[in-house]
């Protein structure tokens, strides 16, 4: 990820034939069926338990769960504003580049609405 941070997407709901037996028992522990493997597979299976069964502890489980879905949607729209950014950019350069003025491009890009006029005129003082 651009952040740094790595990923791994497992797909319990597939068959998890061919696998290693950790990696089946860990699709049947995430699909909350029982794992006789290991003392791992017991012990999570067991701090599972007490969580599931403590609800001061499931209520901070879901608070933290709804703070990283606000962080992801915030990062997800900063990206987005971001992506806004370079487009104009992108666009502006393309007029200059076309044989149009700072002001014909500026005023163009201003009328494609992608900005606000204050974050167009900070990357307008850019190309001054």
């Amino acid at each position: 990820m651009q952040d740094g941070v790595t990923k791994i997407i497992i797909n319990s709901q597939v068959s998890a034939e061919g696998q290693s037996e950790d990696l089946k028992a860990l699709a049947k522990l995430m699909n909350n069926e029982p794992v006789n493997l290991n003392k791992y597979f017991d012990y999570a299976q067991r701090r599972i338990k007490e969580i599931n069964e403590d609800p001061e502890m499931r209520e901070k489980i879901m608070l933290y769960e709804t703070r990283m879905l606000e962080r992801e949607q915030a990062a997800g729209k900063a990206g987005y504003e971001q992506g806004k950014a370079d487009s104009v950019k992108i666009i502006l350069e393309n007029q200059l580049n076309n044989g149009k003025t700072l002001e014909q491009a500026t005023e163009f890009v201003r009328n494609l609405k992608l900005i606000s006029d204050k974050e167009l005129e900070k990357i307008i003082d850019l190309y001054k």
